[in-house]
């Protein structure tokens, strides 16, 4: 019993101290940019950064990377609708190192102007009931296959997934590591 009572307390002096210990601004800004969970402060602006959101991502959040050719890029956004690739109605996800202005999402979505014209750099994924595309931009590298992302589901016009790929078919070239969810663009 004595133990169980030790352990709580120092369990409670060290949240206390947790809780009271304030970052240098140099401090924060680093711990800023590890963090997995952002959101972004206004889709319009694109120097905005996301703010730090505790908990899950919400619509509109990216967390992650990707890289490309010894690249690494972080992404922060994340887009979501239905259009034709493939000659095929499928469910398009573009995660993004920049917000797309609201004007333009439906469009990027149908046809990926400004992933192409490397105005924004980022992840196209395209997924249908049996398989999964992904394109990098700007480099244009892309995989497909049978394999699906993890968590991936749709729900309530939201859609969420995480993926994680090492490279291996690219040698290390080309991997990814990331986190979404998104609102559908309709």
């Amino acid at each position: 019993m004595n133990r169980v009572l030790a352990c709580f307390a120092c369990l409670t002096i060290a949240l206390i101290s947790a809780c009271s210990t304030k970052q240098s601004p140099a401090s924060n800004t680093t711990n800023q940019s590890t963090q997995n969970q952002t959101k972004p402060q206004s889709p319009n602006a694109e120097t905005t950064q996301p703010q730090v959101q505790s908990g899950e991502l919400q619509p509109g959040q990216a967390s992650g990377t990707y890289t490309a050719k010894g690249e690494v890029v972080e992404l922060k956004y994340a887009y979501a609708g239905r259009a034709t690739r493939f000659d095929t109605e499928s469910m398009v996800v573009l995660v993004t190192d920049k917000p797309i202005p609201p004007e333009a999402v439906a469009e990027e979505i149908k046809s990926t102007p400004l992933l192409e014209g490397d105005k924004i750099r980022g992840l196209e994924y395209v997924i249908d009931e049996n398989s999964m595309w992904v394109r990098f931009h700007p480099s244009q590298y892309q995989e497909s296959g049978s394999n699906k992302l993890k968590e991936y589901k749709v729900e309530n016009n939201i859609v969420r997934g995480v993926d994680e790929n090492d490279g291996s078919l690219s040698d290390g070239r080309y991997k990814r590591s990331v986190k979404f969810v998104a609102a559908i663009v309709k």
